[in-house]
């Protein structure tokens, strides 16, 4: 096996005082929080749009979906992520690095669990567990599907 089959690079946040992970490859930019502009948005995900560099992106908060309400405070950031149908924006508390996780500390979350559209992988980091989010299996469904 090759060393990059043996880790997988993931960047690790904060959220309502849980560790997640996202695939380093899916991340464009890490950006200081910037209130979105709400829009009538079709998901309750959807906090508004922000405009990034001339661009217009969706912006997501995944906290109400976790059974919390949104928290801003100086740490907040919004993780630029890339999904099959454009850019979208993931509010997180914080961002605590970038990580290399050998393959052999990420499992199968149980099914209930990993129902939650979230993901289903999680791994060991250190002393505690980083659910490994899927931007694609929980933020796909921001942009309207192609006919």
């Amino acid at each position: 096996m090759t060393a990059s089959a043996l880790q997988r690079q993931f960047v690790v946040f904060s959220l309502k005082g849980e560790s997640y992970a996202v695939p380093i490859a899916s991340v464009q930019e890490i950006i200081r929080y910037a209130k979105p502009t709400p829009v009538g948005a079709t998901s309750a995900l959807i906090q508004g749009v922000i405009n990034l560099r001339g661009r217009v992106v969706p912006v997501a908060d995944l906290s109400s979906r976790l059974g919390h309400e949104p928290e801003i405070n100086s740490g907040t950031r919004i993780l630029m992520l890339e999904v099959a149908h454009g850019t979208v924006g993931l509010i997180v508390d914080s961002v605590d690095g970038v990580r290399e996780i050998p393959t052999a500390n990420i499992g199968q979350l149980p099914v209930a669990v990993g129902d939650s559209g979230v993901g289903d992988e999680i791994a060991a980091i250190d002393d505690h567990l980083v659910v490994l989010m899927d931007p694609e299996r929980t933020l796909g469904s921001v942009f309207p599907s192609s006919p």
